[in-house]
């Protein structure tokens, strides 16, 4: 009897250490699964590192190494992920070149602009926004003509302003007041100036109509047109002004436009300028444009007033857009 108990409690020890191992065993494995899953879903969380790894396995037939290898050139690229496609590196490229030509970020596009002396931005007419050898351009599509001008030098905003006005009279429904007087004054339709000037050095167009059938070479050659444009316009009898003709040329551009420009001095009890004016006509309609310093600036800033005079020309079919063509 003893005998036979023994051997059913030897049998029940047996069992029991057999499941504790089984326990053990399924625990084990339950937590190896759960290191697996935590793996997993770590990996999930970013798509690219998943991505890559699965072209990685695709490529080579074996996972990615877990860690770097330097030791292998071609391990430690596929370690680090793989590199930019050539399509990708050349949209980035041509995004970041346009980024910095249309900025003229470091004045790259100036420059570049400038290795032909300005010509191809001169026909694109891409230094009306960017500076080109130290000048922007004027560009008067209204009245159809055009000019470079120092590229520091600032626009007029009471001419601006009063354009806009003019524009918006033009637009307007409403009829005009009963008592109001026409007030055809003569102002210029474009002007830029130094920053922060009193207005004694500056460039400005006017563009005004003349009688019909006027013709600028009736004026006779460029120094009599000169000497009839100083003692008529600039200082004409009676006033307290002295002009001096120094010198006077005529050039035609290809359209075979004539001009003249004058260079003089005015002197007054009040001021003593050095001027560059240049006078064309077409379609009746006189233009004169007029760059203007101190004399005592000439020195050193004759030459940009100069380069603005030669660079004015008449350009496309103007729709007169003056003080009082409105």
């Amino acid at each position: 009897m003893r005998t036979s108990n023994m051997s059913v409690m030897q049998r029940q020890s047996q069992s029991t250490q057999h499941a504790s191992e089984q326990t053990g065993r399924a625990c084990r494995a339950v937590s190896t699964a759960r290191s697996r899953r935590l793996r997993h879903t770590v990996q999930a969380t970013d798509p690219q590192q998943q991505q890559q790894q699965q072209q990685t396995e695709d490529a080579t037939g074996q996972p990615s190494p877990a860690r770097l290898n330097l030791a292998n050139p071609a391990e430690t690229i596929v370690w680090g992920g793989r590199l930019p496609s050539t399509r990708r590196l050349t949209l980035s490229g041509l995004a970041a070149l346009g980024i910095t030509l249309g900025g003229n970020l470091g004045g790259v596009t100036s420059w570049l602009l400038g290795l032909d002396g300005g010509q191809l931005a001169a026909t694109l007419h891409a230094d009306v926004l960017i500076p080109v050898l130290g000048y922007k351009r004027c560009l008067d599509a209204g009245n159809g003509y055009e000019f470079q001008y120092p590229a520091q030098w600032l626009a007029d905003q009471t001419l601006l302003y009063r354009a806009a006005q003019r524009a918006e009279a033009a637009r307007s429904l409403d009829p005009q007041p009963l008592r109001q007087k026409r007030k055809d004054i003569v102002e210029p339709s474009a002007a830029f100036g130094p920053a922060g000037s009193t207005g004694e050095e500056n460039i400005s167009v006017v563009v005004a109509p003349i009688f019909q059938g006027f013709k600028l070479e009736s004026l006779g050659a460029a120094d009599a047109a000169g000497r009839y444009f100083l003692d008529n316009i600039v200082a004409p009898a009676g006033s307290d002004k002295t002009a001096t003709l120094i010198a006077a040329q005529e050039r035609r551009d290809a359209s075979g436009v004539l001009y003249y420009q004058l260079e003089f001095t005015v002197e007054s009890a009040k001021f003593s300028r050095h001027n560059v004016a240049v006078l064309a006509s077409r379609d009746d309609l006189l233009y004169t444009l007029n760059a203007q310093c101190p004399a005592s600036r000439w020195q050193q800033d004759g030459q940009q007033l100069l380069h603005a005079a030669a660079s004015f020309r008449l350009s496309g079919s103007p729709s007169p857009q003056y003080p009082g063509s409105l």
